[in-house]
């Protein structure tokens, strides 16, 4: 069996009003079964170390029902990008202004975000600017951060990540998660302090660690708003 694969399974009724949607990974090197609820789907996913019959993961759904039920109940509202929305960039606040006759295609302007063409078309270019902003504004932070370090960098891109804000190769490439510029500022430059340190230390040892803090002092913090919030920022746009 591979490390890891995917199968999806169908619909399981938790109780007489609600199903949900249970998608399955196979992992050898996983200890235990793995239940996650992902905010951005709303479906299930479980991360199993054998694989198990159909009979036995409705049994296991069934079983965590309850955990279940609380974990959607607790996700917060999900956040479309439409004409008249707010959202926030870096902490601060911006509205969506839909003008399909004007010719800026997406443009900030005031804290409003200009967005011309169709509406059905709004959510997608607005995806696509955050993701240049995003690239933009993370390039120019860990060219800083790891010029502090005297560290060199290979290739940054932004993707839309599920389970990580950022991940550094051995090769110095690093990735982000783009919705991270949704964050506030000081969130996000926990995050590339984050990888940027992994650029010296490719662990989580004490000088890794230290490294982090000598670039941002009060990282401590934004790791915890990111535990807190991150499910937030998965369900923008």
């Amino acid at each position: 069996m591979n490390n890891e694969n995917k199968t999806d399974c169908s619909n399981i009724i938790l109780n007489k009003k609600q199903s949900i949607k249970v998608e399955i990974k196979y992992n050898s090197r996983a200890k235990h079964n793995i239940l996650r609820l992902d905010p951005r789907s709303d479906a299930l996913i479980i991360t199993l170390p054998k694989v198990l019959s159909p009979s036995k993961i409705r049994g296991l759904v069934k079983k965590n029902a309850n955990w279940i039920l609380e974990k959607i109940s607790l996700l917060p509202p999900k956040t479309p990008f439409i004409d008249g929305q707010n959202f926030n960039l870096m902490g601060k606040n911006v509205i969506i202004c839909h003008d399909p006759g004007n010719l800026v295609g997406v443009k900030l302007i005031n804290g409003t975000l200009m967005v011309s063409g169709k509406a059905e078309h709004v959510s997608r270019r607005i995806k696509d600017w955050l993701k240049k902003y995003a690239h933009n504004t993370l390039t120019h932070k860990v060219r800083i951060m790891a010029t502090t370090l005297d560290a060199s960098f290979g290739r940054i891109s932004v993707r839309d990540n599920r389970s990580s804000w950022g991940s550094c190769s051995s090769q110095g490439n690093i990735v982000f998660s783009w919705r991270l510029i949704m964050a506030p500022e000081p969130v996000v430059n926990y995050v590339v302090a984050h990888e940027v340190a992994h650029l010296v230390y490719l662990n989580h040892s004490k000088d890794f660690w230290n490294t982090v803090g000598s670039l941002d002092a009060n990282y401590q913090e934004s790791k915890n708003w990111l535990r807190i919030n991150g499910d937030f920022l998965q369900r923008v746009g």
